[in-house]
């Protein structure tokens, strides 16, 4: 299946919890946030950290579309999403996405393709598991529907 080009982007399942809070740097729709000792919302930093999961969003009623980047001190939305849930994050350029594939944090709030689970791939750290792919890999950064683990 190849990957579609994203306008919008479209969240589903029970969890819709969405706020806006104020980024602390330069962020884009479908990045992985974390809220800093600041209340800011700052991309996730830690390569393959364990985190609750806070996406960005795209802010409809401002008419953001996914290419929107939100700078500093700017009121973004974000989406708590729930296990089940399916929500397009933002994988890094490079990837081989398959469906089924297992997406961690890449240290700079974008996400990045797991091993197969075996020979000490560190499980504990996977928060989605990708429901769209194709077989070459991303030539730029790309939007990616994937469930919630």
């Amino acid at each position: 299946m190849a990957l579609a080009t994203h306008r919008m982007i479209e969240n589903r399942g029970s969890f819709i919890n969405e706020e806006y809070v104020l980024s602390g740097g330069s962020v884009y729709p479908g990045m992985l946030m974390q809220l800093n000792s600041s209340g800011l919302a700052v991309v996730h930093a830690i390569v393959g950290g364990a985190t609750p999961l806070m996406i960005a969003d795209v802010d409809a009623l401002q008419g953001s579309i996914t290419s929107t980047v939100f700078v500093t001190a700017n009121s973004i939305p974000v989406t708590f999403p729930s296990k089940g849930s399916v929500v397009n994050v933002l994988v890094v350029s490079g990837q081989t996405v398959s469906i089924g594939s297992h997406l961690v944090s890449d240290g700079t709030g974008k996400f990045a393709v797991i091993g197969d689970g075996t020979s000490g791939d560190q499980e504990d750290v996977v928060l989605l598991e990708a429901i769209e792919g194709q077989a070459i890999a991303l030539a730029a950064d790309t939007l990616v529907a994937a469930r919630v683990l």
